[in-house]
């Protein structure tokens, strides 16, 4: 399996930035031989360890056409927002667009955001990474902080383990 980061605002689509916002990444997944079956499961995580499930979408790779279960494309936008009525209650919105040859599909989810973390950063590779699936792989991540601080961070456990607070979007295989 490869991941290939993509920059979702390149050329023509940088006039998507200001609707997606800036908390927003992209990724395409590739694979070579036969079909796994492919989850992308995404967790919360605080003070570096997985805390919660935020959600899932199964069978990442789907495709009606068994020939072209090759690739997908994967854009993911977390914002905030709050509530209307009092203004206190602020809530996150996941976004995940997963793009294949035969189309498209687009996912939400909606988890209670903690007013007090006010700083955010993304983690995601730099270049193309391989990787076998016969284990847990953590391909995209969100870190926030309460003290307006953010830590350089990637997606290795070490670096994970020093999170106030992250979602962690991790693809899991199931055979």
């Amino acid at each position: 399996m490869t991941l290939t980061p993509v920059d979702a605002f390149e050329g023509d689509a940088a006039k998507l930035k200001l609707f997606l916002g800036p908390m927003t990444g992209a990724f395409t997944l590739g694979y070579t031989g036969s079909k796994p079956k492919a989850d992308l499961d995404i967790d919360i995580w605080k003070n570096g360890r997985k805390a919660d499930s935020a959600g899932s979408i199964e069978d990442v790779f789907y495709n009606p056409n068994p020939e072209k279960r090759k690739e997908a494309e994967l854009i993911i936008s977390v914002t905030t927002d709050t509530a209307p009525g009092d203004g206190r209650n602020m809530f996150g919105t996941i976004k995940i667009c997963t793009i294949h040859d035969s189309g498209s599909s687009l996912a939400t989810f909606t988890i209670p955001w903690e007013e007090k973390l006010t700083a955010r950063g993304l983690m995601q590779g730099a270049g193309t990474s391989s990787f076998t699936d016969d284990q847990p792989v953590y391909v995209f991540g969100m870190q926030a902080t309460s003290t307006n601080i953010i830590r350089t961070a990637d997606l290795s456990p070490e670096s994970l383990r020093n999170t106030e607070w992250a979602l962690v979007f991790t693809l899991r295989f199931e055979e």
